[in-house]
């Protein structure tokens, strides 16, 4: 998917500005899966992140007038600290602490398993979500 489809997919008709942030191929390993195999050895895990939330005013040197990559970074290592069973939960729990913050609108996460089934390169999810989703819950 180029970058024209994912703007395209995040579109959002009320909104004028807008901006997207992303992480891109962060690898980290965690305890996460429902085999038994799975929950004893940490595994390789991929994420990519994208974020479009509304534009604000940026001030310069103040990290709170962005959306900080670090920070969900930060949420990533958190949520993987519970040890889930599948990435599906991981990935709603995350995308969930996401969108408390009022100025995010959508979310695409991407949650590899890297070499954990012989002959591929990584198996897992992809989730695109919108605050609407979560906000009828």
């Amino acid at each position: 998917m180029n970058k024209t489809n994912i703007i395209k997919l995040f579109e959002d008709k009320k909104k004028k500005s807008k901006e997207i942030i992303f992480i891109k191929n962060y690898t980290c390993k965690a305890i996460i899966g429902y085999h038994a195999f799975e929950k004893t050895k940490p595994q390789k895990l991929r994420f990519n992140v994208e974020i479009l939330s509304k534009q604000k005013k940026v001030i310069d040197g103040n990290l709170n007038s962005v959306l900080n990559y670090e920070e969900i970074i930060n949420k990533i290592n958190f949520f993987l600290k519970k040890k889930y069973n599948f990435l599906e939960s991981f990935a709603n729990d995350f995308i969930y602490e996401i969108f408390k913050n009022k100025n995010v609108l959508n979310i695409k996460i991407k949650i590899e398993k890297l070499n954990i089934i012989k002959n591929t390169e990584s198996v897992g999810i992809e989730f695109f979500k919108t605050k609407n989703d979560y906000e009828k819950l």
